[in-house]
Order: C-alpha cells, then structure tokens, then sequence
C-alpha cells in the first residue's frame, strides 16, 4: 500500500494511477461533448439564418405573376 488517500483509505499506486488515467479520460471525453455542443449550436444558427433567407427569397417571388413578363 502507498501511502496516497482516496476517500479516507489507502490505495495502491496502481489504482491511484488507474483513477488519475480514467479522470483524465473523463476529462478529454467532456472536452469533446463541449465541442461538438458548440458545433451543433453552431450549425443550428447557419441554418436557420438559411431557412430565414430562403423564406424571405420566396415570399418575395410570391408577388410575381407567372404570366406577367419580367424584364432584363
């Protein structure tokens, strides 16, 4: 036994690596999850900033007759 504490109990050195080796695998894995949040927030704005444009491109084509001759 070494003399490193968890909760009050001695562990091993090899447990304590084991649970600094999982922590810091915890920790990477939370770093990831933030991201990819940010991502996804990110994407959701772009695409309704699309959804906007695209409803505002057609509802100014609704004014537009079919019939009606458009000049160039």
């Amino acid at each position: 036994m070494s003399d490193t504490h968890y909760h009050g109990e001695e562990i091993s050195a090899d447990t304590y690596a084991t649970l600094r080796r999982h922590q810091f695998n915890l920790e990477s894995l939370g770093d990831r999850l933030q991201r990819m949040e940010n991502t996804t927030a990110t994407m959701k704005e772009k695409w309704r900033r699309g959804d906007e444009a695209m409803r505002d491109f057609t509802d100014s084509t609704k004014d537009t007759k079919v019939d009606q001759p458009v000049n160039y």
